[in-house]
């Protein structure tokens, strides 16, 4: 079609929806005009974590596919998992599947036979596997690239002149343990995105602290309602429950140490400790010192359905983090029913809002002590059933994900 003395071919370049997203207004009439609301986007995503082919991983990146699976009800969608072999024989493996209506890309790359070569065959392969994406799959709109892995993921594909927006979902800036290489990367692949789009809806002043002025949109988490749902029932066993990878900035020694004050005063309580991790054994050892054996539990991994009966069932969520960018288990958490104790840094208060759970300082174990005696008696004070409604209002698939309207385009 001719539009404006130009033609049009039903795409949007690169330039217009930078100042497009930038901007958040209409292109000006010289410039070509943006899609039309009636047309969903083509997004690509290419994440740096994703649930693996085989299902021998479900944990891993499962909060990208929630964001993928919240996208395809607004647009059209598809993920490219693109990833390393151990064998050193560079060639191209490819599988496709179909994720819940979502065809999803698993392309692997073997290192090169010759030392110190391995970074051009990463894109060389990457451009062999997009161009197949183009084939089978068509011409993406926008393509969504995550973290520092945008880095290469725009300098492989920048010629293809496509729109690229980065989520952002690691705690290296709030804590500000980014190395100065990588922020060069940032800085780099940050100018060339569109939009970046932290999950911690305070990212912006931890960007600025490492000179870096992106335009940014923040993207929440995505909860699951298929799982995470309330039961109604007011009867919880007398457990307390903890999830995460046992990392360190989850601090889970605070944890069992502050249960065990508590234990004197409710002999019958539980903690029940889900997750994995190269932490798991230490923590285990840490819990046989500090606790009966009849008094905590290690679950290791469980599936969603299997997390959410666990809190359904529990009288409260513990967190005693130093460094959260959203912690999508609160969230959960909350949509079930659970109340939560948790401490207030990094982006928890935009999930866990004041009057929506108990909070303690971190590393006071007094103060979180105090906490699960609430959690255990009931006496937190919280509306349980509202706090649900609102969370799985605020967080649901239907809520949240428009690359379109981040995009500032017409609806």
């Amino acid at each position: 079609t001719e539009r404006g003395g130009r033609k049009w071919n039903g795409q949007v370049p690169a330039d217009a929806c930078k100042a497009v997203m930038k901007q958040n207004v209409v292109p000006s009439a010289g410039s070509p005009p943006p899609l039309s609301g009636s047309r969903r986007l083509r997004v690509l995503f290419m994440p740096q974590w994703y649930p693996s082919a085989d299902g021998s991983n479900q944990v891993t990146g499962t909060f990208c596919r929630e964001h993928v699976r919240a996208a395809a009800l607004y647009d059209d969608v598809a993920a490219l998992v693109y990833s390393g072999r151990q064998d050193r024989w560079p060639t191209l493996e490819w599988r496709q599947v179909d994720d819940a209506g979502v065809p999803t890309f698993y392309a692997t790359y073997g290192m090169s036979p010759i030392p110190k070569t391995t970074r051009p065959f990463f894109y060389l392969h990457l451009r062999r596997a997009f161009n197949r994406i183009l084939k089978e799959w068509g011409r993406p709109d926008v393509i969504h690239a995550q973290d520092i892995y945008a880095y290469n993921v725009i300098k492989g594909l920048q010629s293809f002149d496509i729109p690229f927006v980065i989520s952002q979902h690691g705690s290296g800036f709030l804590r500000q343990l980014i190395k100065r290489s990588a922020v060069r990367k940032f800085n780099w692949a940050f100018k060339r995105a569109v939009r970046v789009l932290p999950v911690n809806k305070f990212a912006e002043k931890d960007y600025q602290r490492y000179g870096l002025y992106p335009p940014v949109t923040w993207l929440p988490n995505v909860l699951d309602e298929n799982a995470f749902w309330p039961s109604g029932e007011e009867q919880k066993e007398p457990w307390l429950l903890h999830a995460s990878g046992l990392t360190p900035e989850k601090r889970v020694p605070d944890i069992i140490r502050a249960f065990g004050k508590v234990l004197q005063n409710y002999p019958r309580a539980v903690l029940q400790i889900v997750g994995d991790g190269k932490d798991r054994e230490a923590m285990e050892a840490l819990a046989a010192r500090e606790l009966p054996a009849t008094n905590v539990q290690f679950h290791g991994i469980l599936s969603k359905p299997q997390l959410a009966e666990v809190m359904r069932r529990s009288c409260g969520f513990v967190m005693a983090s130093d460094a959260e960018t959203f912690c999508c288990v609160l969230m959960e958490a909350m949509a079930c029913g659970c109340p939560v104790l948790t401490t207030g840094v990094g982006g928890i208060p935009a999930v866990v809002p004041e009057g929506d759970g108990l909070f303690t300082e971190v590393g006071n174990l007094d103060q979180i002590a105090g906490g699960m005696r609430r959690l255990l008696d009931g006496t937190h004070g919280l509306d349980l059933e509202r706090i649900s409604r609102e969370t799985r209002s605020r967080f649901s698939r239907e809520t949240g994900f428009s690359m379109r309207s981040m995009c500032g385009l017409p609806m």
